[in-house]
């Protein structure tokens, strides 16, 4: 089964950016103005198993945020392409969870402000279903880490779950904890 994903990153300078996943190879394809492509990057940095990418763009570059894992540890990493498909620099870590065998893989969220001058890394742990263990890692635009907490929401019923997760230009994480019942 062919299974291609792929995020937008959209207008970077003079072209039109798409970063795509197929099988195990990563790629940046470069687009001009009138949407035909006249370059295709492969990211040779990228992990052949890609667990989930995100793209924050700014006018001559964009981050491409992505985790994988190895053996038991999740990273979250983040690469700085330029508007010609290619990184600037070598990737970031940002992030690492030691799981368990049987736990998800499905580790981060990833959300910036409106201004984009402030970057959340989210892991939320649920495996208590009375309180859910935050863990924040707040970057600013450059991926200098700024802060760094923990701590926890009490979810007295099982139905109760969180959403609307968001981030102001201040960098505070901002939530709500709604009930299903």
């Amino acid at each position: 089964m062919r299974s291609l994903n792929f995020e937008v990153a959209g207008k970077i300078d003079n072209n039109y950016l798409i970063y795509k996943n197929l099988r195990s190879t990563s790629y940046i394809s470069v687009l001009n103005n009138e949407m035909e492509e006249t370059d295709k990057i492969e990211l040779e940095f990228m992990p052949d198993k890609v667990l989930n990418t995100d793209v924050i763009s700014y006018r001559d570059y964009f981050y491409l945020i992505y985790q994988y894992q190895k053996r038991n540890i999740v990273y979250c990493m983040a690469a700085k392409i330029n508007g010609a498909g290619k990184i600037m620099g070598d990737p970031v870590q940002l992030d690492t969870t030691a799981i368990s065998f049987f736990a998800s893989n499905k580790i981060y969220s990833v959300l910036n402000s409106g201004d984009k001058q402030k970057i959340l890394i989210l892991k939320i742990n649920t495996r208590d279903e009375d309180v859910y263990h935050i863990t924040e890692n707040i970057f600013d635009a450059a991926l200098t880490k700024l802060s760094s907490s923990k701590f926890d929401v009490g979810m007295p019923e099982r139905s109760d779950f969180l959403s609307e997760f968001t981030i102001d230009n201040e960098g505070t994480l901002i939530f709500l904890r709604m009930s299903g019942s």
